[in-house]
């Protein structure tokens, strides 16, 4: 299901007319989630190490970006990883690996495709036993990163890190459908090796959402830091995306780059001739061009990529030697 974060999801307060509608579908979702998250995993070993990167909320963490991070990080202390994903979104059950020369975005999802195409090598199964299989077929691996793979119950992970995005935090704290959150703190605070906390801030006081963590979890934190080398920052932009936390890309650029209009599609979606041209031609119309995140570039038909244009962001760690311990 695509989905488009309420408002609400975000704000101090919720309306009283909401809590009372949504109250015993989220108290449903909650007791649901944290039932599936206590079944036993299915033991599958590897020789591999295993590390999973999730997220309590319903996108907009930056999840992949870690995963391109510890992923660089590991090749810098010598060892070579995958990438298992599910492929959120794709049309396809098989069990792939990411070809950027044959796979399409409804193949093997929109995170799978970007990590693959920043060099990473990338398999796609619901089962992660199954991808990391295919992926032992294929090469000699060290690590398999799970990206999103805090609950699945295929491979029993060696670290487990939580992704948190500083300004987005919790949201109003509430789990699904009266909140963004999809599991509980309370839940999963045994689990969690780590926390990683991101924010596009240079500077950046953690202390509030650091009492929303408990003490028992250690912070790793980083810097999201864009890429704007390539983009003519005096042109007028029509920003657009399809992401779980919309306002963190629009904030991001806010007062970088000139932005004429935004426009909010649902989360993971994807993106069809008929609407690419009609963003292109409010784009001419507003004498601007058409910006994107790069994850909704994945969602994008090819032949329209030259048309429009994205900021790669990457991770500074605040302290390197600090996450390469859990590394090693």
């Amino acid at each position: 299901m695509l989905l488009r974060s309420p408002k609400f999801w975000y704000a101090e307060k919720v309306n009283w007319f909401l809590k009372i509608l949504l109250f015993l579908p989220s108290r449903a979702y909650s007791w649901g989630s944290s039932l599936n998250y206590r079944r036993s995993y299915k033991n599958k070993s590897v020789p591999q190490k295993v590390i999973a990167i999730g997220a309590i909320t319903a996108g907009g963490s930056g999840k992949s970006i870690v995963v391109k991070a510890l992923a660089d990080l590991l090749g810098i202390l010598g060892k070579k990883c995958a990438v298992l994903s599910v492929g959120y979104g794709r049309s396809s059950s098989r069990v792939l690996a990411v070809d950027l020369d044959m796979h399409t975005c409804a193949d093997v999802g929109d995170e799978p495709l970007m990590l693959s195409q920043k060099g990473l090598d990338v398999f796609v199964a619901k089962n992660r036993s199954q991808s990391a299989a295919l992926a032992n077929s294929k090469g000699i691996y060290d690590v398999f990163l799970l990206d999103d793979g805090i609950c699945q119950k295929y491979l029993r992970p060696d670290v487990r890190f939580l992704v948190i995005d500083a300004d987005q935090g919790f949201g109003n704290g509430e789990m699904l459908p009266l909140g963004p959150n999809r599991l509980s703190m309370k839940t999963i605070k045994n689990d969690i090796d780590a926390a990683i906390l991101l924010t596009y801030q240079s500077e950046y006081d953690f202390s509030k959402i650091r009492e929303k963590i408990p003490d028992s979890i250690p912070i790793l934190m980083g810097r999201l830091l864009q890429n704007f080398s390539q983009i003519n920052c005096g042109e007028r932009f029509l920003a657009f995306c399809g992401i779980g936390y919309p306002k963190k890309f629009f904030d991001s650029i806010a007062g970088k780059l000139t932005v004429v209009k935004q426009v909010v599609f649902p989360d993971h979606y994807p993106f069809s001739d008929a609407e690419i041209v009609d963003l292109l031609d409010d784009a001419r119309f507003l004498d601007a061009k058409l910006l994107t995140t790069e994850k909704d570039l994945a969602r994008i038909p090819k032949r329209y990529h030259h048309l429009i244009t994205t900021v790669p962001v990457r991770i500074s760690w605040y302290d390197n030697e600090k996450i390469a311990s859990y590394l090693r």
